[in-house]
């Protein structure tokens, strides 16, 4: 983490002026009968019973603002080491790395927010396509530590990986669970790869703290979306605890590739040429 924490200020901040900005379409009256409704409409759109006004599903709506603040101090700490010269690893060697990670949360959690609100078939769209993005940066991630890349391949394999998702998404929205969980298998297949191959010096917990809350959420998730664990009417969601533990997760993943200093091995002594800098 950083050592000063003023880093944190700014994040803070914003995320502040974000929420403050946010209740008050709590009280907005507007009727989205006109849009075209999710896949998972009528009956099928997780626990919360569906309100009528701007705000359809609150409590799922708003638990989705911290993979906002998520977002944002993954940002604002790539920030600082880039001022502090830190390149320790591939995360931390071209803004261009954290700040797509960063972004990727932040699409996460306005495009859930959107999609709660709203229950509609676009909200989805960009709900489940900020996943693909977050999803998608971890497997490109893995590889380019296993293959080292120039990160305008980085960046042209990360851009059409998810130009061919989104259309997928948009013409065939019934196989979004099945893709996204096998990115997710694939990610954790690749950074074992990654671990028994390159052999980093990196802080394994929190690629395994990362691995329990997504498993954890994934749990309550699926007990939510069967209704076994179910009170329409209470602020006890437990699709709201998917995002918070989800959000958890994506920023523990953050700090784990973060925590990469170098090799187990000699070969260690070569690492700064994998990592060009900008």
């Amino acid at each position: 983490m950083p050592n000063s924490r003023s880093v944190f200020l700014t994040p803070l901040i914003i995320f502040a002026v974000i929420v403050l900005a946010a209740i008050p379409l709590l009280w907005v009256n507007y009727s989205w009968a006109n849009w075209q409704p999710a896949s998972c409409m009528p009956n099928r759109c997780f626990c919360e019973a569906l309100r009528d006004g701007f705000i359809r599903q609150p409590v799922d709506t708003f638990s989705n603002l911290p993979y906002v603040l998520v977002g944002l101090l993954m940002i604002a700490i790539a920030r600082d080491d880039w001022q502090r010269g830190a390149r320790n690893n591939l995360m931390q060697s071209h803004r261009a790395y954290p700040i797509l990670f960063g972004v990727a949360a932040i699409v996460i959690g306005a495009g859930s927010f959107f999609y709660h609100a709203s229950m509609t078939f676009i909200g989805q769209w960009f709900d489940v396509m900020g996943m693909y993005l977050f999803a998608s940066f971890g497997l490109v991630y893995a590889y380019a530590r296993l293959r080292p890349i120039r990160p305008a391949m980085f960046l042209t394999a990360y851009v059409i990986m998810n130009a061919m998702l989104g259309y997928s998404l948009a013409t065939n929205p019934d196989t979004l669970r099945q893709i996204f969980a096998a990115m997710v298998y694939g990610i954790i297949a690749l950074e074992a790869l990654v671990l028994l191959v390159e052999r980093p010096k990196i802080k394994t917990r929190y690629f395994l703290g990362a691995f329990l809350c997504m498993a954890v959420a994934y749990a309550i998730w699926t007990l939510d979306e069967n209704f076994t664990l179910c009170d329409p009417a209470s602020l006890f969601q437990g699709h709201a605890i998917w995002h918070l533990l989800t959000a958890l997760a994506a920023f523990l993943l953050y700090v784990y590739y973060r925590s990469e200093t170098g090799k187990s091995s000699p070969a260690s002594l070569e690492l700064p040429q994998q990592f060009p800098r900008a």
